[in-house]
This record gives structure tokens, sequence and C-alpha cells, in this order.
């Protein structure tokens, strides 16, 4: 049987590699998962390993690929980086730091890569698969996608959890029902996901509601549970799905919950199923507060009208509200920025959070932005693409008001009263001070959101912190 070998920078517990190393385990392979920035750190973990797997995001393409060259000197591994970033930009096989890339749903693939290492046999003909071989790139194409959900196994997270203590030191434990988004916002993959994968099978695809239970009970048995996160994207897309899983999660776990939904999918009466069920805040997406930018630039058609109606039907309920937003629109002005505070404000939510917009290449929106000189055409994504980092990806004439705006943009919402305040403060030298409060407005809003122990966001903070700083300094 083959060893494989995940690598990760970031403190976190990755669902796709819990369900990858659980197919795997299933068939008898060996798995193991390290979490650092450079190879110093790692010890002989990677001693005897036939494959060494990387998830690479976009923004960490640059560290995956210099991590890989190191480690190909020193091990004989075949090295595959999966994700995001190899499924839109398969070209990064060509890189010196990897062997192979897997595009889309990983699970068939690396079973069958690992299956084939095991016995010596050849494997450039793998579907999903890119292979480097002898000077040839074997280009693979696409398997159908997985149509019952409820043939995966349940996510290992023993992975994380017996070697890595501290991740699963938190009673919140987050599952996914679903896969797959019918949407086509401008700023997602998701639509060119959805066009690699036309005619391989049903794009949204949701485990059935008893298979859902049955990991949650499985969970509650191993490790002390109190609250359960669902972040799937659109949790709330099939009604009849979700009332048939929220009677029995009723009967069955009775344990308070958070959820993910777009605002434009609640009714009255949902939202009511949701109260009775154990919600206690639901995360939507208001991006902008201006309709016509939501419209035109995001591809996003939903009306501030719906946003308030859905807001106060939860609010009616005393489900708290969350809110996802962004500033740095291609075409964004600093008065219809400010529109996105405001309706934030006029909806009382209750955990607002902001960042600057991201155009990752390939995006719909990206094209856009550099059509716009939003964002210079040679603009690189080589590092944490968080929100502090991606401003400089922003062009506009405004950009000082806009990062003054992102520093104060909670403030103005959870205390009104500041909000005339904030709209002069905004006109100021950006400096240190708009910083500091921004991390420390933002750290407590997160912290509440999340409904998660301080002491325990702050070392999460801390040690993802020590990343971004080890690339900064990587970079100067």
């Amino acid at each position: 049987m083959a060893r494989i070998v995940f690598v990760q920078r970031l403190w976190y517990e990755y669902p796709g590699v819990e369900i990858l190393s659980a197919c795997l385990k299933e068939s008898g392979h060996s798995v193991d998962v390290v979490i650092g920035e450079n190879i110093s750190q790692f010890g002989s973990v990677f001693e005897d390993t036939d494959i060494i797997a990387f998830s690479v995001m976009t923004g960490f393409q640059g560290w995956a690929l210099s991590l890989g060259r190191q480690l190909k000197e020193k091990y004989n591994s075949c090295i595959i980086f999966g994700g995001p970033h190899p499924t839109y930009f398969p070209e990064i096989v060509n890189g010196d730091g990897v062997d192979v890339i897997c595009r889309g749903e990983g699970e068939g693939a690396l079973l069958d890569l690992a299956e084939r290492l095991s016995i010596n046999e050849g494997f450039t003909d793998i579907p999903n698969l890119w292979v480097k071989h002898n000077g040839k790139i074997f280009k693979n194409g696409l398997r159908p996608l997985i149509e019952n959900l409820d043939s995966l196994p349940f996510p290992d997270r023993e992975i994380y959890y017996d070697k890595y203590p501290f991740v699963g030191r938190n009673s919140h434990r987050a599952f996914m029902a679903g896969r797959g988004c019918p949407y086509g916002c401008s700023f997602c993959f998701n639509v060119q996901l959805k066009q690699m994968y036309k005619d391989k099978g049903k794009y949204v695809r949701m485990r059935s509601p008893g298979n859902v239970l049955e990991e949650i009970e499985s969970v509650k048995g191993k490790y002390l549970t109190e609250k359960i996160f669902f972040h799937d994207d659109t949790f709330a897309l099939n009604y009849k799905w979700l009332r048939e899983f929220l009677r029995m999660y009723t009967e069955q776990v009775r344990l308070p919950f958070f959820c993910q939904a777009r605002a434009d999918t609640f009714t009255e009466e949902l939202i009511k199923d949701l109260k009775m069920a154990g919600c206690q805040s639901v995360f939507f997406a208001i991006e902008s507060g201006d309709e016509t930018i939501r419209r035109k630039v995001l591809n996003k058609p939903i009306s501030n009208e719906k946003i308030i109606k859905s807001a106060r039907w939860l609010k009616e309920n005393g489900i708290k509200i969350s809110t996802y937003n962004m500033l740095g629109i291609p075409g964004e002005r600093v008065e219809q920025a400010l529109k996105t505070v405001e309706l934030n404000m006029a909806i009382k939510a209750d955990y607002p959070r902001c960042s600057f917009l991201t155009p990752y290449p390939g995006t719909q929106i990206a094209e856009l932005a550099r059509e716009q000189n939003s964002m210079s055409k040679d603009a690189e994504f080589e590092i944490n693409s968080n929100s502090q980092q991606s401003e400089m990806f922003m062009a506009t004439t405004e950009g000082r008001e806009l990062k003054n705006l992102h520093s104060l943009f909670q403030t103005a919402i959870l205390f009104p009263w500041t909000y005339p305040l904030v709209k002069r403060l905004i006109r100021l030298p950006f400096g240190l001070v708009f910083k500091l409060w921004w991390a420390i407005i933002y750290f407590l809003v997160f912290t509440k959101s999340e409904g998660r122990s301080m002491k325990v966001m702050l070392i999460f903070a801390l040690r993802n912190f020590k990343v971004s700083v080890w690339e900064t300094k990587k970079k100067a």
C-alpha cells in the first residue's frame, strides 16, 4: 500500500484533505498531514513517502512550488498539486516543484494514483490528472462527477485531531451537506468549474439527510460538540431537502447551529423552520449595497428590498445576521461603497465582515478589473490574498478613502452614531492607527460570529499571522 503525506501552511482543518484521507485509508493506504512553511519544520516525516500532496489555493502556488523543489531534491516521492489553483491553472504542472496536478474532484484520481504507485504501475492515463513524464505532459480529461455523495466515507478528522490536538480543541464542528452552486457570481470560480464539468453529471448534489445526520452523530460520539456549522455556500437551496433535514435534525441532534445562504432563498416559513431546529445565526453575502453594482458587475441580481425583508424575518425569529461585504469592486466610488455600510446598518447586521475584492485570474470580474484599469495587467497572486493584502491590486483614484472605510466599516455599523464621523475620517491619510483599529474590531466580530472561544481564536490568528509575515519577509 502507498504512503501519502498532505502538506499545508495554515493552521486549519481542510475538509478536502479530510475526505481524501478517508477515501485513501478505506482502501488501506497510510495517510499523514503536516503543517508548516518550510522544509526545516517537517523533520523526517517524508521518509518512505510515495505521494506528497498539496492543496493549493491561488496565492499559495509560489510557496508550494518552492517547497516542492526542495522536497524533490531530498526525496524520491511523487509530488501532486490539487485544489483550486491547479484546477483552473493546470499549466502549473510545468513548474519544477511538481510532478502531477489534479483538476476538479480528487477522490477517485488520488486513489487511482496511490493504487498504481503501490504496484509500480504507470499512471499517465488517470482521468483528472495532468502528469509530467519523460519531458512530456499527459493531459487527461475529467471523470464524471460523483453522483451519490452518500457513497463517500465520512471525513477523517483524526488526521488533524490526533497529531495536532489544538486544531480539534474547539467544540464547534463543521459539516457539508452537498456540493456545487447553481449561481454565476462574477467574482467566483464556480462559473468556470461548472463549464469544465458540463455533460459530466449533475453539478449540484446533496447528501441524503440521514447520511449527514449519521456523520454528526458519529462526530458527537467522539468529540465534544456544542455547536454545528454547515459551511455549504447555499444551505437553503433545496427547500424540500432542507425541510426534511431540519425535521430530522430537531428530532435527533438538537444542537444550536449556524449556516450560510443567499438572501433571496429565504421565505418566512423557512426561517421559522430554521429557528425551531436551533439555528442561531445565518451568514449571507450582501457584497455591495449598490443594486446596480450587485446586478451588473457582480452578476448577483438580489434587490435591497429582498435583503431587507429576509433580514427582518431573521430578526423577528431571533436569528442573528452575519454579512459578507466587499470594497474595491471595479468601477466602485466611495459614495457607492458607503451604500454598503448603510444597507448593513438598515438590516442591523450583528456580525458584518468586509474585505477587499480579490479579482482572481480566470474569473469574469478579473477581466473587468483589467479592462477598467482597476487592476494592473501584470498583477500576480503569489501571496495569501486576505483583506489587507488584496488591496494592493486596487488602483482606483479613491483607493485611500476605500482603505480607510475598510478599517472603519464594522465600527460604523455596530455603532451607528459614529457613521457621520466615519465619513469624515476616511478622508484622512491612511495610517497605522486605522490598521490597528481594524484588526481589533475584526477579531472581535469574527470571534463572536463564530461563537468560539476568544483564547482559541487568538491562538489560531497568531499562528496564521506568522505565515503571512513569513511570506512577506521572503518576498522582501
